[in-house]
């Protein structure tokens, strides 16, 4: 698991990407809204990291393993049905969910396995 410096550094460093795209104001294009979102998901999951045991954030990974197991389902069935709005709604869940998880893994220094 890393350190709570190594947390806090990324954190810091997540907080400054953070305020220089929010510094943009009126210029923010579509793909650094995206950039900002993912980083303060990002910044609120390390945020609560810290002092929690190493066992509760493997607790979290397990919940948002299972959470991505739903949702691939949920979008494969939305795909059969060829719902796009519920296919929309269901990617952006994924997509938050897969952040989350990923940030979390990056604590416990989980490397994925190559597929």
């Amino acid at each position: 698991m890393l350190s709570k410096e190594e947390i806090t550094e990324k954190i810091e460093d997540l907080h400054n990407t953070v305020e220089g795209i929010k510094a943009e104001e009126d210029n923010i294009s579509n793909e650094l809204k995206v950039v900002l979102a993912g980083s303060e998901l990002q910044l609120i999951m390390l945020q609560s990291t810290l002092g929690q045991s190493e066992d509760k954030i493997k607790s979290l990974v397990e919940k948002f393993e299972a959470r991505a197991v739903e949702l691939n389902e949920k979008y494969a069935a939305a795909s059969l049905d060829n719902e796009m709005n519920e296919k929309r709604q269901v990617q952006a869940m994924i997509w938050t969910n897969d952040i989350r998880l990923d940030t979390l893994k990056w604590v416990l220094e989980i490397k994925d396995e190559a597929i």
